[in-house]
């Protein structure tokens, strides 16, 4: 007979930026925060990835959240903090990082 193990919440985490991130194994993937975006290619991150700045410093999380993961086939989901929140966020930062390069007074 099979027992039941209780579920285990994940840790909460504080003091880091919020972000999500896709990776498709063994073809690289991506991770947004706020203020930047990371994509590499391949199996690694490390070795390949490309940090694009999106405007200001990283401002860190102050309330906790826990870290979340989905995997759907060869697609794995990461996320710190409301996915919705951390796409707009990182949308308002890119629009002033761009307003701020097409109007350069």
């Amino acid at each position: 007979m099979a027992t039941e193990q209780p579920e285990t919440k994940p840790e909460r985490i504080r003091g880091v930026e919020r972000s999500l991130q896709v990776e498709i194994k063994g073809l690289g993937g991506l991770e947004l925060r706020p203020t930047r975006l990371f994509v590499w290619g391949g199996e690694e991150r490390g070795a390949s990835e490309r940090i694009l700045p999106l405007g200001s410093a990283p401002r860190t999380l102050t309330i906790p959240r826990r870290r979340r993961e989905r995997q759907a086939g060869a697609v794995e989901l990461t996320t710190l903090g409301n996915p919705l929140m951390t796409i707009a966020l990182a949308g308002v930062h890119a629009a002033k990082a761009l307003g701020r390069r097409l109007d350069p007074s």
